[in-house]
């Protein structure tokens, strides 16, 4: 069995200070008012591995460009907000769907070593947004080409994309400092531009009791550092992870986002691949993420590859075109973000636990056959309030 190790000291160091800040009395100037922190605005997301890496605009540029991170502050209000997440993307000459995150780390020392040195840090990245580009939005939107690509049910292409996300249940992992980082798949020296950008809003009177929630990071599969390679295993068997709760939680929840990717037309990214959830040797959940709706988002995709295939129209057999775009997904499509799957865990107990992810039909990995999974999970609960030692 694969075994993915989060150390109790990261883990317990992550978890307390979540707790911590799930409980700070202290408060913005003025907890009704609204906040919005512009974490981004037109920031270029590019591969440039001859291009000197340097701090830009307060973002540290990390793998090659692919990777950038900043240390920001989230407002600590008394009263509970909602918190969301808005993400738009414009492509910069890139061309192709890649897989993206929006994610988040504790500002603790061994996080910031870890980030200064180029390195992953010890917890897991837990995730606010995770998206797919779209097939050149924006920068292949105008054009002859464009025009000749366009289907006749789509009156323009569309000049960007955006994504929202409710992350009011992460707000312990928001308050005060955090590190954020924002990551493309890409390989193009022109990259995206991105702008991003974080909301706290007050919410009814009647919502306003501040939630003593707990956030505990898991997992995270992808590949953002350096220093890091594609998680490839889940071909050789079931995959394991060990977390450790210094306290119980009640009413926990797993948030669990999975994708999987490989170009080839029979690879991960176009195979079903059920997946199986278990913890501490106990199935919790059975499920297999596909998207068949990928031509909904068409007007994303100006630069996705158009074919015709044989369909029967009133009896006849007719040519019609369909783009690369249009295909269905595992738990994904071109210009999508990709939500997480909540499993209801009920209530933990303090110590040791073993979260494993089996899926039986992923494919090995090969120079020929680039077959991976993208797997993200995080346990969020609620402190259960007189238990703490």
């Amino acid at each position: 069995m694969n075994k993915l190790k989060l150390t109790s000291r990261a883990s317990a160091a992550w978890i307390g200070c979540c707790i911590f800040l799930g409980l700070l009395g202290c408060a913005s100037p003025n907890p009704d008012t609204p906040v919005r922190l512009q974490i981004a605005d037109g920031l270029p997301v590019a591969f440039q591995p001859d291009t000197l890496l340097t701090e830009m605009a307060g973002w540290q540029r990390l793998d090659n460009g692919r990777l950038l991170i900043r240390r920001v502050s989230g407002p600590e209000f008394q009263q509970q907000p909602r918190v969301t997440a808005e993400v738009t993307l414009r492509s910069a000459g890139d061309p192709w769907d890649k897989s993206g995150l929006l994610c988040a780390w504790p500002d603790d020392p061994g996080t910031r070593a870890a980030i200064e040195q180029g390195l992953a840090p010890s917890a897991p990245a837990i995730e606010l947004l995770r998206f797919i580009t779209p097939f050149g939005v924006g920068h292949f939107s105008d054009g002859p080409r464009a025009d000749e690509y366009r289907p006749v049910y789509i009156p323009r292409w569309a000049d960007s994309v955006q994504w929202t996300a409710d992350l009011t249940s992460l707000l312990p992992v928001l308050e005060g400092p955090f590190f954020i980082g924002l990551f493309i798949d890409t390989w193009s020296s022109d990259g995206h531009v991105v702008d991003a950008a974080l909301n706290w809003t007050p919410t009814a009177a009647e919502l306003h009791t501040k939630q003593p929630k707990v956030v505990v990071p898991v997992m995270n599969t992808t590949k953002l550092f350096a220093d890091q390679t594609q998680f490839t295993a889940f071909a050789d068997g079931p995959v394991s992870t060990e977390f450790t709760l210094t306290e119980p939680l009640a009413n926990a929840t797993l948030h669990l986002t999975t994708t999987g990717h490989g170009g080839h037309s029979s690879g991960d990214e176009f195979t079903p691949c059920e997946h199986i959830v278990l913890l501490n040797e106990a199935e919790i959940d059975r499920f297999t993420p596909w998207r068949d709706d990928c031509a909904s988002f068409r007007r994303f995709n100006p630069s996705a590859g158009v074919w015709t295939e044989k369909t029967l129209w009133r009896g006849d057999s007719i040519e019609e075109r369909i783009a690369s775009s249009d295909y269905s997904r595992s738990g994904w499509c071109p210009g999508s973000d990709v939500p997480a799957r909540l499993v209801d865990l009920g209530q933990l107990p303090p110590g040791t636990h073993k979260l494993t992810i089996e899926i039986p039909t992923a494919q090995p990995y090969a120079d020929t056959a680039q077959n991976f999974f993208n797997v993200a999970a995080h346990i969020v609960g609620n402190r259960q309030v007189g238990k703490m030692p």
